[in-house]
């Protein structure tokens, strides 16, 4: 009677510790979110703002990775950085999701229009953006450019 009282107490600490976990891990993934969220929005703000300096310094890490269908481009310094978006224009997010790889690094992908000065639509795409959990904060490490109807979905 006493080991099975002993193997029914034992069972409930486990339950009660991997619905504790679980919890935790809920909690992580929802701050990531935010966190991840809040790093593409100062991308967006500072893209279109023509802020190529908060661009480079702020938003992207230090080498970073353009991947393409012509093929990769590494920007080894933040001025590398810069000069890649100094001919840039202002950009909307149509749609944005991010998946939780683990709680220091994230994938956005995100469904995009490019405007002219003028307002009017240069062009609509899609690219996976990889973050990164910086000292500083998250970071852009790699865009990476996909056909418009082929975004990577988060279970």
């Amino acid at each position: 009677m006493m080991s099975r009282l002993w193997a029914v107490s034992i069972t409930l600490v486990i339950i009660g510790v991997a619905s504790v976990v679980a919890h935790a891990q809920e909690v992580s993934e929802r701050e990531v979110k935010i966190e991840v969220r809040a790093a593409w929005d100062a991308y967006i703000e500072a893209f279109s703002g023509a802020r190529t300096d908060v661009v480079a310094n702020d938003v992207s890490a230090a080498p970073s990775f353009q991947l393409g269908a012509g093929g990769a481009n590494v920007r080894m310094t933040a001025a590398d950085t810069k000069a890649a978006f100094d001919a840039t224009h202002r950009s909307e997010t149509d749609t944005a999701e991010s998946c939780v790889l683990n709680e220091g690094a994230a994938l956005l992908t995100a469904h995009f229009t490019r405007c002219r000065t003028d307002d009017s639509v240069l062009t609509k795409g899609a690219s996976a953006y990889l973050l990164g959990k910086f000292d500083d904060g998250w970071r852009i490490v790699a865009i990476i450019g996909n056909p418009v109807r082929k975004l990577v979905a988060c279970e």
